[in-house]
């Protein structure tokens, strides 16, 4: 071979190493699996994540509390919402806050709901719990009821949601057991309960209830960058989605509160100012009904990403909206055309997501629940707790299930025949326009009876951090009482 044909051949090799060398990190970038989807499994009794991660359990159920009176205790459980805040803004670092979506009397901790705080470090490539476990201490609020969701605020403080709140002095003992129904603050005990709270977690501290929020069922809510904006989330029938701003930024007893209401041809939206005097936000939902705000179905989870809103509408059995559209309540669009039975009767075995768009104000469903077209064992259904990652360059929501055994058909044949229920959560690409029930990727095959929620990443994602809420008794440790576990390998 003459030097010049050697020098060509070399060059046009150089030139393939180049372009598979492209090629393979296009691939690494966008093209490769974030992971290998987990398979269907109704029998499960632990935790099912994909090869090549692990998880650790960190707090668990009966785990040794301290209160800030030095008083030890076993922890509540029902774990909800978790969330993590950065030391020094360290992913390897930092606290965690726990919400316990109880409703009993409890002596030593506080009656009701509650939340727990401790320390985590990542070392070795582990997550280790640094120091005590810290119980929030509720009683300058009057105690709490049923955590469920919240949102981190700018000044490093926690709102914490209650969802669910006795209707009479009477039921807060008769159904919930709890015998102190004395006055708070000059007013009936019930009403001191279903607010939002803030809670200084450094100091395990509740520090106020936030009546400008409104008292309802709520769920979850998304404290918004500019620090003057907080979107809400009520886990009602009818459900509203409602906005708060703020006068000054930080300041979240002083602001308006708006309903979203969707356009009849729901291409857009507005945002209706709601009266802010206290025997309206006491009944805010109807209060929004009567002003026109747009019904859905059990709202549950709220997630930013970018400048829309994704939000999580979990449906129910049978349920009527007969007083509400005599008060002059407008259902979603989706809902008249896809759950509508008779009348004002609605069927909603399923939910959805919900996406909102911020910028035009329209509302679309972005994913439906349902039985897969391809695959009769793979049902998605009860969309409840979710949270988003950003990983190589792209955009995913993860979501949570809560079904509950079967709800009019909401989960496999397989699965309804056994009674019981199983969860899974899924990620979404969200560079999908449209997707579809097969775009969702199953990440988790959760323990039997349990509701997967809770859920957040650290900054740099990756870790997830996951409650395992209320499993069934009879599953083998750790997964037989609720428990918060992370997981890494992304």
């Amino acid at each position: 071979m003459n030097p010049h044909t050697f020098r060509n051949y070399c060059k046009l090799f150089l030139s393939m190493v180049v372009i598979v060398s492209i090629i393979s990190c296009n691939g690494q970038q966008t093209g490769t699996a974030l992971f290998k989807p987990v398979a269907i499994n109704d029998n499960n009794r632990t935790v099912i994540i994909p090869e090549g991660f692990s998880y650790k359990v960190l707090f668990s159920e009966g785990d040794t509390v301290i209160t800030n009176s030095r008083i030890n205790a076993p922890g509540k459980g029902s774990h909800d919402m978790v969330i993590y805040i950065p030391i020094d803004r360290s992913s390897e670092h930092g606290y965690l806050y726990v919400n316990h979506e109880e409703h009993k009397p409890n002596a030593l901790l506080g009656d009701g709901g509650g939340g727990t705080v401790f320390e985590v470090k990542k070392e070795n490539d582990e997550w280790k719990v640094i120091g005590d476990f810290h119980a929030v201490d509720f009683s300058n609020v009057g105690e709490t009821f049923r955590n469920c969701g919240g949102t981190l605020l700018p000044n490093g403080n926690i709102l914490t949601t209650e969802e669910e709140f006795p209707l009479s002095n009477t039921e807060i003992n008769s159904r919930f057991g709890i015998t102190d129904t004395s006055d708070y603050n000059g007013k009936k005990k019930f009403l001191n309960y279903g607010w939002m709270i803030e809670v200084n977690p450094k100091t395990h501290q509740a520090i106020r209830r936030i009546k400008s929020l409104g008292r309802y069922r709520h769920e979850d809510a998304q404290c918004m960058p500019d620090g003057r904006t907080v979107y809400l989330t009520s886990d009602n029938k009818p459900a509203i989605i409602f906005k708060f701003v703020m006068k000054e930024k930080g300041d979240y007893e002083n602001g308006q509160l708006y309903g979203y209401q969707q356009s009849v041809d729901a291409d857009s939206g507005s945002w209706i100012e709601l009266p802010m005097q206290d025997d309206s936000l006491l009944n805010i939902i109807d209060v929004a009904v009567r002003y026109n705000a747009s019904m859905f179905i059990s709202n549950e989870w709220i997630e930013a990403v970018g400048e829309k809103l994704y939000i999580t509408e979990s449906g129910t059995d049978e349920f009527d909206f007969n007083k509400e559209i005599e008060m002059g309540g407008k259902p979603a669009k989706h809902l008249n055309e896809l759950c509508r039975t008779s009348g004002n009767n609605y069927r909603d075995p399923f939910g959805r997501i919900l996406e909102l768009d911020l910028r035009t104000n329209k509302l679309r469903v972005l994913l439906h629940g349902g039985v897969s077209k391809k695959d009769s064992t793979f049902c998605f259904s009860s969309p409840d707790a979710m949270t988003s990652v950003t990983l190589r360059g792209k955009n995913y929501l993860v979501i949570s299930e809560d079904t509950h055994g079967n709800k009019n058909g909401s989960a496999s044949a397989a699965i309804n025949a056994k009674g019981e229920t199983y969860n899974e959560v899924y990620f979404l690409d969200l560079s999908i326009e449209n997707p579809t029930l097969e775009d969702l990727k199953r990440f988790m095959v959760a323990p039997e009876g349990c509701e997967t929620t809770g859920n957040m990443f650290t900054p740099n994602g990756k870790t997830y951090f996951v409650s395992i809420q209320h499993p069934s008794t009879a599953n083998p440790a750790p997964f037989n009482k609720s428990c918060v576990i992370a997981v890494t390998g992304f």
